[in-house]
């Protein structure tokens, strides 16, 4: 039942690894879900992530289409869970 992040995303509309998966993520509830571009720029970020219509897949929370490269990624988690971190990859 531990959450673990599947790290590179292709949104290109293959169908596949089009989103930043989080295995077992709906097991907890009220998460909070980040994502930093390499400057540390927050471009994403969303409560009660579910892998289904809240989701990171490359694009910012305005709207745009972010670039190729390395993301990193915050998982915060009620009821003092240890925040989980780590980085992706995103291709275009």
């Amino acid at each position: 039942g531990s959450v673990r992040v599947y790290n590179a995303i292709s949104p290109n509309g293959d169908g596949k690894n089009e989103i930043m998966r989080i295995a077992n993520i709906e097991l907890f509830t009220k998460n909070h879900v980040s994502v930093f571009n390499r400057w540390g720029d927050l471009v994403f970020e969303t409560d009660d992530y579910n892998n289904d219509d809240r989701v990171f897949k490359g694009v910012s929370n305005g709207g745009k289409d972010l670039p190729s490269g390395i993301y990193y990624y915050k998982i915060e988690f009620p009821g003092g869970q240890k925040t989980r971190t780590g980085y992706l990859s995103l291709r275009r």
